[in-house]
């Protein structure tokens, strides 16, 4: 990973630990929503490639009623290169990861899950802040979040794109 000054401004912006925090944040706060447990450390790694790839995010269902399976079949694009996004931004997520500790947003629980301390209200206090594209990203977080936690265990949602734990 870089020096932060070392970084070109345009990542340095875009990749922002703390933004980055809180997208995991909300995501990790809506799957809690569902599932009332913690997100599971390798999910964790998933939320950023996709709600930070415009192309990705734009296509997202409007809500959870559409399965995660039914629209990656008739979505296949998202899955070309989500790999390569994914280990590409795994150093971005392990500072947001570092950082929403050292800030006490992210707490590590047994079993490899991690859970956020963000309440819904202080979301919506840092969202409002945020520029279009950060908040609509944002809000994307709050929608995988809870995709993620219906479409099933670990090891489903990880298959469903095409990577393994």
């Amino acid at each position: 990973m870089k020096t932060w000054v070392s970084r070109p401004k345009e990542e340095a912006y875009l990749f922002n630990p703390a933004f980055c925090c809180t997208t995991l944040s909300v995501a990790m706060q809506n799957y809690a929503s569902v599932r009332n447990e913690g997100v599971p450390f390798p999910l964790a790694f998933m939320f950023l490639p996709i709600v930070l790839h415009k192309p990705t995010r734009e296509s997202l269902p409007p809500n959870t009623r559409t399965s995660m399976a039914a629209w990656l079949q008739e979505n296949p694009e998202a899955r070309v290169l989500f790999y390569e996004r994914l280990i590409s931004l795994k150093p971005h997520t392990r500072e947001a990861i570092q950082f929403g500790m050292l800030v006490d947003w992210i707490i590590p629980r047994n079993g490899g899950l991690l859970e956020t301390t963000l309440s819904n209200t202080e979301v919506t206090r840092t969202t409002r802040t945020l520029s279009d594209e950060a908040r609509e990203c944002v809000m994307r977080a709050r929608f995988v979040g809870k995709w993620f936690a219906e479409a099933g265990e670990t090891h489903t949602v990880m298959a469903f794109w095409g990577i393994r734990p």
